[in-house]
């Protein structure tokens, strides 16, 4: 009788107030390994989440890492180790494998996340046996079972959206009556083509959508478990055709729940915003900035004659929305940034955010970041590298930027 693979999978995890205990990314891939037609005749999965407040990371070690992995499973007793790689947990992954090896574990390594690129993974994680780019559904659970004596492996598999297992009916993440926030997804990927952004899909540059089925399910759980506020993760929510019926399908049953949505300006409708007006509904437009030759350098294009007409057409609604910028692009100045945030003053948009940029693996601008003698640092207690020099503006002149964007977060807090 051949022997059961026991698999652990460990994130890195930020936890936000009100959220349930399990992140939505974790559920996903544990709900698809246990739906899987060989879970518990061939495999488990069992899950480590490593929290990663700043004060949580402060007081991190590896030891202490390595010796939560061993009391979930006895490091002599895994067959799979799976860690997620993203660029807030990168520094600790190849430190981990290693102090693992030697306190017994002679099994595979499995390496999933954004900083997984095929062209990168293994320069900068040496110690995998498998790379999982890209959704990892249904690749997770193929690597927890392959036996092949070959290591340094791509395991890339498509993942049937339509039939994917939901984390939240199957209970995999579980809710408690009244919860204050979850995540959800009605689809996965985006079919615009920013050159920072690691949201579309890298290897089909499509976007999938998930079965409307389980999508009213879930809806009708949140119902009945009075979930406060649903941050919705898809990058465009009014895309697709179908976000009208999961808008109609909420009033239907007459969903209570703040629903956060991230939209575009140029996709805003007259039919979208009675919808939105029937429900509690909150959108989120990622602008990035008002400027062409900008938009023109990270690919992403803005129509600033639809962006100004249906900032228009929101206000009439009474919608509320809140829009953001990043500053620190590749040819953006100090005046264009306060250029971007003045149109949108102008407009009396008083809720504005505005981000550093920050380079993902795989991502072209990460790739291209020597075009633009980008220079990145780490700016805070997250241990994530930020762009803060590159050929437009000056390491002061970003200093000028993000005290602009204080400003904004400061000013919205005493609004």
């Amino acid at each position: 009788m051949n022997k059961i693979k026991r698999a652990l999978l460990v994130t890195f995890d930020f936890t936000q107030r009100g959220k349930s205990g399990t992140g939505f990314a974790a559920g996903s891939l544990l709900s698809a390994c246990r739906s899987h037609a060989d879970y518990n005749n061939k495999f488990t999965i069992g899950h480590l989440a490593i929290p990663m407040t700043d004060v949580a990371k402060e007081q991190l070690s590896i030891i202490e890492i390595v010796d939560s992995i061993n009391k979930v499973i006895p490091l002599v007793q895994l067959d799979r180790l799976a860690l997620a790689c993203y660029v807030w947990s990168s520094d600790l992954i190849e430190p981990i494998i290693k102090l693992c090896r030697e306190k017994g574990f002679k099994g595979k390594i499995i390496l999933g996340g954004y900083q997984i690129n095929k062209k990168t993974c293994r320069q900068l994680y040496p110690s995998g046996d498998f790379y999982i780019p890209g959704y990892g559904e249904a690749a997770l659970p193929e690597s927890i079972l392959n036996d092949v004596a070959i290591t340094s492996q791509i395991i890339e598999k498509t993942v049937n959206f339509e039939t994917l297992a939901s984390p939240y009916l199957d209970g995999t993440i579980s809710l408690k009556f009244g919860q204050k926030m979850i995540h959800w997804e009605t689809r996965r990927g985006c079919v615009y083509k920013c050159n920072f952004c690691a949201h579309r899909d890298l290897k089909d540059k499509g976007v999938h959508l998930l079965g409307i089925e389980k999508i009213k399910a879930e809806l009708d759980l949140f119902k009945i478990k009075a979930v406060k506020k649903i941050n919705i993760l898809d990058p465009i929510f009014n895309n697709e055709p179908n976000h009208i019926e999961i808008l109609n399908y909420a009033i239907k049953i007459k969903l209570t729940a703040l629903l956060s949505l991230q939209v575009r300006f140029e996709r805003i409708t007259n039919e979208f915003l009675a919808l939105c007006a029937q429900l509690n509904v909150h959108l989120e437009f990622g602008l990035q900035t008002t400027d062409k030759e900008e938009s023109q350098i990270i690919e992403r294009a803005n129509n600033m004659n639809r962006v100004d007409k249906n900032i228009k057409l929101l206000q009439q609604w009474k919608q509320s929305f809140e829009v953001s910028l990043i500053y620190g692009l590749p040819g953006q100045t100090l005046e264009s940034f306060k250029q971007s945030i003045a149109y949108l003053q102008q407009r009396n948009i008083s809720n504005i955010k505005a981000f550093p940029l920050m380079l993902l693996e795989g991502t072209k601008l990460a790739e291209n970041k020597n075009r633009h003698s980008i220079v990145e640092e780490i700016i805070d207690d997250s241990g994530i590298p930020h762009v803060v020099e590159c050929d437009s503006f000056t390491r002061a002149e970003w200093m000028l930027m993000r005290s602009y964007a204080n400003d904004l977060m400061i000013s919205k807090v005493a609004s």
